[in-house]
C-alpha cells in the first residue's frame, strides 16, 4: 500500500471546545468547524476532528453498530491511487489477520472500504477519481 495522504479522524464531544484546544492550546492552523468537522493540515497528516454523531456514522458504514465510540477511538483514513489498489489492499488485510466488515462500495462520490487490524483499529481507504486519479510522481503516463 502507498497512500497519498493519511487522515487520522478522532471523535469530540464538542467541536467548538476542541478547536479552541487544538488552534489555541497547540497553535495548529484551520479554517474552523464546517459540517461538524474541524480540519488541521500538518506535515504529512491532516486530522479531522469529528463530532461523535458523525464519527458514529462513518463507523456505522464500515459495518460497525455502536453509537457511541469507546475512548481513544479514531478512524485513519489514507486516500488511494486507484480502485485496484483499494481491493487489492483489503484482499491482503484479510490474509494478514485483519478483518473486512463489507466490501468496498461507493460512498458520497468516492470508491470507500474498511477494515481493522488485528487489535480492532479502525481504518478507511478513499479513491476519489476526482481528486486522486493523477499519476504518481515517476510513474509511466
Amino acid at each position: 500500500m502507498r497512500p497519498k495522504t493519511v487522515v487520522v479522524s478522532l471523535p469530540v464531544e464538542d467541536p467548538e471546545r476542541s478547536l479552541r484546544f487544538y488552534r489555541d492550546g497547540l497553535q495548529l492552523s484551520t479554517d474552523g468547524v464546517e459540517d461538524g468537522i474541524v480540519l488541521f493540515e500538518l506535515p504529512n497528516l491532516s486530522l479531522f476532528l469529528i463530532e461523535r454523531g458523525e464519527y458514529a456514522r462513518y463507523a456505522e458504514r464500515a459495518g460497525f453498530t455502536s453509537s457511541t465510540p469507546v475512548p481513544g477511538a479514531l478512524i485513519v483514513s489514507c486516500a488511494i491511487g486507484s480502485k485496484d489498489e483499494l481491493d487489492d489492499v483489503l484482499s491482503r488485510v484479510v490474509a494478514a489477520g485483519g478483518s473486512v466488515p463489507q466490501p468496498a462500495d461507493t460512498y458520497d462520490g468516492s470508491y470507500m472500504g474498511y477494515f481493522t487490524d488485528p487489535d480492532g483499529h479502525l481504518w478507511e481507504l478513499v479513491f476519489n477519481a476526482r481528486t486522486e486519479s493523477t499519476p504518481a510522481p515517476g510513474a509511466d503516463a
